[in-house]
């Protein structure tokens, strides 16, 4: 999928060492750091657990944590690992590459071997990881001559250089996990003997594809299975098993490794069932495996019901289970509102597991992936571990021990996009507007009060512009009574907005309507606020019934909220295709006339690989009856499509919230569709299962001179959809020499759509044609200067404009060029006089 895909791709992977140490340069200068204010006081032994290892001990399993010789050197880190944990795992010491030397020669890794001594001093077990992986392995492996110098820098893709063969593969394959277990058993004794700490290991390691792929059964198209099939899985295990537990085992001692298959994203519906359908396949051939891995490099929008899902779908096979590199990114600004969240998440997966270990008896262990935030590869995605910098204990912990009594209680939070438009002078939703004039408090879905009955209840929405924060509340109120008020807190700061008058005090402004049956009135209110992109306030929104003297909002009381201050709100307009005209051939090459008819937005963001993206793309859409058309023309001089990860293929994503509901978690409403440039490849992210996902789409794509065309039809679903909202995003992936190198994006300029639908732009069917969509929503220039998080293996923190032409014109109107002329000059002067400041 997009990726918790991205979470645990190759090309993450192959970079994994570069990812260490970014991350020591983010804890030097403060990065995404948790403030020791987030941390919490670890329990008392007498009330709780006293450790994670007791807590998990109990269940009887091991709790595992990734390390490398950075933990055993630094004092408090070895101080936490060794209180909490009694397993290790080597986070890269013991891949594939770090056995070898330039020269191919084969030797026991130092850092490796200072690991397995440090677990061997404080008895500690050792989770291998991994002997059989399509990345961090060497591209000499693949080949057949395997001194030939390869012509592409990519890992993982060979060019210039006959393949190996099948025998010869598989003889490395057996001669590497041979001479891993001889330099193992040679230093520290016999697999199973005291001396000994290796428990456990990932025999073969991510080997089902993201996407639905019929042609390779499911399986990721690596070099292993291009060249192998599913073979080097079989052979992988059977010399695991001949080695580990059989030539170098301690004599007397029966089966001292529990050998495990491992993957990730097992929470995603499509992906598990292509590893359920793989782990059937494995047990029909009598394959020696032991164990079911799954890696869960997850989010607070991750369904943990997807997890249990996962978890009670593999029990089916009788085999071990194993959580085996959990982290749980809060997404980014930080806020103690999501560490409180992240808290009350890792309590559901620590009840998830405890369920399943009473009920099946299967865990081996539960591992998470690394000690503390500022040295997690995830840290630029929201701390996303069990300790801070300072190795403190945070709610996290608290939470994945089950103590449940001493967390905190949960802080509500929402994100607030930025406008110019929202105002109190802005139309209301209860104002007659047509199309292109839809109400900006419409545009998005509004929070509900904390109270849905009594004698006041009601809904609200606020966006952020600069130094303000204006609020829309829509009350249920039926008694008009003298001192009925809405009353906006922002910190210390009450702002109150009377009923009657509609006056507001304290500076801000408001206007007051009240609603034509007498049920209610709806308040719209601008106060002062210290505001700016990507951070918080703390706020809260209340309205009083004076009749009655009760007061409901967002949250009970004086308890305030965290509203998140994010990046400005895209929308456009969608067309109808007229109704004596026929809908688009979904075929790729957008020649439909009807086209014309279309909005066009561009995808000039480039949230991934600034200064390294050639691609240039705009995106069009229409709708006719219950679907929604979208076509996307690329410009890329450089087309690939030879990485086996769909998503590092030149490929278009389309995000669709069907409902614009704005959802934190994947529902089977919300869809992320991947299709590559050649049409040959449809991929989903998270959601429904892949099957029911496919039902709901069709599909073309063509590649043609310059770059290649995409269109794609979605089912909304049945129903009146003329002048509905709904969630929308387009992105490219842009590849070269077999590597993504880059991401364009229209409307989510953090890039993390495959996590959550709630950054995505918005769309309005309309039926009235509209020449202009208006995108982005804040009165400025289009893309505005906004720093994005990093997400997955993304190496740019920054979105910037994509220069050069836009994709050849289909239809796009002589407004919509005036308007941009006008851009360009109203940029022009604002950078006249930025000159003039700094000079």
């Amino acid at each position: 999928m997009e990726h918790s895909q991205e979470y645990r791709n190759g090309g993450m992977r192959r970079w994994s060492r570069i990812a260490i140490a970014a991350s020591t340069a983010l804890l030097l200068m403060g990065g995404a750091l948790v403030p020791s204010a987030y941390a919490q006081e670890q329990p008392a032994a007498s009330e709780t657990p006293s450790s994670i290892k007791d807590a998990y001990g109990a269940l009887g399993m091991n709790a595992g944590v990734a390390i490398d010789t950075r933990e055993v050197g630094n004092d408090a880190a070895k101080q936490v690992v060794l209180k909490n944990f009694n397993q290790i795992t080597a986070e890269n010491d013991m891949k594939p590459e770090y056995w070898y030397n330039d020269a191919h020669e084969f030797s026991m890794p130092e850092n490796a071997k200072t690991l397995l001594h440090f677990a061997a001093d404080n008895g500690l077990a050792v989770y291998g990881h991994v002997l059989a992986w399509h990345s961090q392995t060497p591209d000499w492996f693949f080949q057949a001559d395997e001194n030939c110098a390869d012509q592409n820098p990519t890992a993982g893709v060979i060019e210039g250089c006959a393949l190996a063969s099948k025998d010869q593969m598989l003889e490395r394959e057996r001669a590497h996990i041979e001479n891993v277990a001889k330099a193992i058993a040679d230093e520290f004794g016999k697999f199973g003997s005291d001396t000994n700490p290796i428990k456990a290991f990932d025999v073969v390691n991510e080997t089902i594809n993201d996407g639905d792929s019929p042609e390779t059964n499911g399986m990721r198209n690596s070099l292993w299975y291009q060249i192998t099939g599913e073979d080097y899985i079989d052979k992988s295990f059977e010399y695991a098993n001949q080695y580990l537990n059989g030539e170098y085992a301690e004599p007397g001692v029966t089966h001292p490794v529990t050998l495990f298959i491992n993957d990730y994203n097992t929470d995603s519906a499509g992906k598990l069932g292509r590893y359920q359908s793989l782990i059937k396949r494995l047990v029909e051939r009598n394959v020696p495996f032991d164990g079911i891995g799954h890696q869960m490099h997850i989010q607070l929008t991750t369904s943990t019901a997807n997890v249990e899902n996962a978890l009670e779908t593999m029990s089916a096979f009788g085999k071990k289970q194993a959580i085996t590199e959990l982290d749980v990114a809060t997404g980014t600004p930080v806020t103690q509102a999501k560490l409180v969240e992240q808290g009350q998440f890792y309590y559901k997966m620590n009840q998830i597991i405890k369920e399943q270990q009473e009920k099946h008896h299967q865990f081996f262990s539960v591992s998470v992936w690394g000690v503390n935030d500022g040295r997690s590869w995830r840290n630029s995605e929201g701390a996303p571990l069990l300790f801070n910098d300072e190795y403190q204990a945070k709610p996290a912990y608290t939470g994945f021990i089950g103590d449940k009594d001493n967390l905190p209680e949960t802080i509500k939070t929402m994100n607030v996009f930025k406008s110019a438009e929202a105002t109190v002078d802005a139309a209301l939703p209860s104002d007659g507007t047509t199309a292109g004039s839809a109400s900006i408090w419409s545009k998005l879905p509004s929070a509900p009060f904390a109270k849905s009955e009594g004698a006041v209840t009601g809904t609200f929405l606020s966006y952020w512009n600069d130094g303000t924060l204006t609020t829309y509340t829509d009350v249920n109120d039926a008694t008009r009574t003298e001192g009925d008020a809405v009353t906006i807190t922002v910190g210390d700061a009450r702002y109150v907005v009377d009923r009657l008058t509609g006056k507001a005090d304290n500076g801000a402004t408001a206007t007051v309507a009240e609603r034509a049956d007498g049920t209610g009135y709806q308040a719209v209110v601008t106060v002062p606020a210290a505001t700016a992109e990507n951070t918080t306030i703390d706020a809260n929104v209340q309205a009083t019934d004076a009749a009655t003297n009760e007061t409901n909002g967002w949250n009970a009381g004086n308890v305030k909220g965290t509203m998140s201050l994010i990046q400005q709100l895209y929308y456009t307009e969608t067309n109808a295709v007229p109704a004596d005209a026929q809908a688009p051939v979904v075929d790729g090459d957008g020649a439909d006339v009807v086209w014309q008819q279309a909005n066009e937005v561009s995808l000039d963001a480039v949230t991934s690989g600034v200064g390294q993206v050639e691609a240039q793309a705009t995106a069009k859409t229409l709708w006719k009856g219950d679907k929604l058309y979208a076509l996307v023309q690329v410009k890329d001089p450089n087309v690939s499509l030879t990485n086996s990860n769909p998503w590092e293929k030149d490929s278009v994503e389309v995000f669709i919230d069907r409902g614009n509901t704005k959802g934190t978690a994947y529902t089977d409403d919300i869809q992320q569709i991947r299709v590559s440039a050649d049409g040959k490849e449809l991929s989903f992210g998270s959601g429904a299962a892949t099957d029911v996902q496919a039902a709901r789409v069709s599909y073309g794509a063509k590649i043609v001179d310059g770059g290649y065309s995409v269109e794609i039809a979605i089912d909304l679903g049945e129903g009146d959809h003329a002048g509905t909202f709904q969630g929308l995003d387009f992105q490219i992936n842009d590849a070269k020499d077999g590597a993504r190198v880059g991401t364009l994006n229209w409307a989510n300029l953090k890039s993390d759509g495959y996590k959550t639908a709630e950054d995505w732009g918005v769309t309005r069917l309309v039926t009235e044609k509209q020449t202009q969509p208006v995108s982005p929503d804040d009165g400025k220039d289009n893309a505005g200067d906004n720093n994005v998080g990093d997400a997955g293996n993304k190496h740019s923190n920054t979105a910037a404009k994509q220069d050069g032409t836009s994709i050849a014109d289909t239809g796009s109107s002589v407004l919509s060029m005036l308007a941009g002329a006008i851009v360009l000059l109203a940029v022009a002067g604002a950078l006249t006089v930025l000159r003039r400041h700094l000079l």
